[in-house]
């Protein structure tokens, strides 16, 4: 998945420069992780008080058996933070990192990028 990653940001085309990146509108694979207990895995960022399981990778130990990942702001459709999965429209990068140990994790889940690309349109009321 890190590798994906590297290519969605870093590959040059001969003409067009990072166009890979720009088609897609991101450089960032969505996913979030199974517990062995068969829950998601979820995570706090105590300084935007906000409540996650989506994740991004950022680098692996394959040695240490762990992972450093950035969590992803969950938004609805209002723009608003959400902890339900069914109401989450919008991702957002932010650069809160944590350190994931690889054997408490049984499934990953990848997630479609156009969740970090969605805009989020409020018609006025009349």
């Amino acid at each position: 998945m890190k590798l994906l990653q590297d290519v969605l940001a870093n590959t040059p085309t001969k003409y067009f420069g990072h166009l890979l990146s720009k088609l897609v509108g991101t450089d960032t694979i969505p996913f979030f992780l199974i517990t062995k207990k068969g829950t998601p895995l979820v995570f706090i960022n105590l300084d935007e008080c906000f409540e996650t399981s989506f994740l991004r990778i950022e680098s692996t130990s394959l040695e240490k058996c762990c992972t450093t990942i950035s969590l992803l702001r969950p938004l609805d459709i209002e723009g608003k933070l959400t902890n339900s999965f069914c109401d989450v429209v919008r991702l957002e990068k932010t650069s809160n990192c944590k350190v994931v140990d690889l054997s408490c994790i049984c499934a990953v889940q990848l997630l479609d990028t156009e969740l970090l690309t969605r805009k989020i349109i409020i018609e006025p009321k009349w």
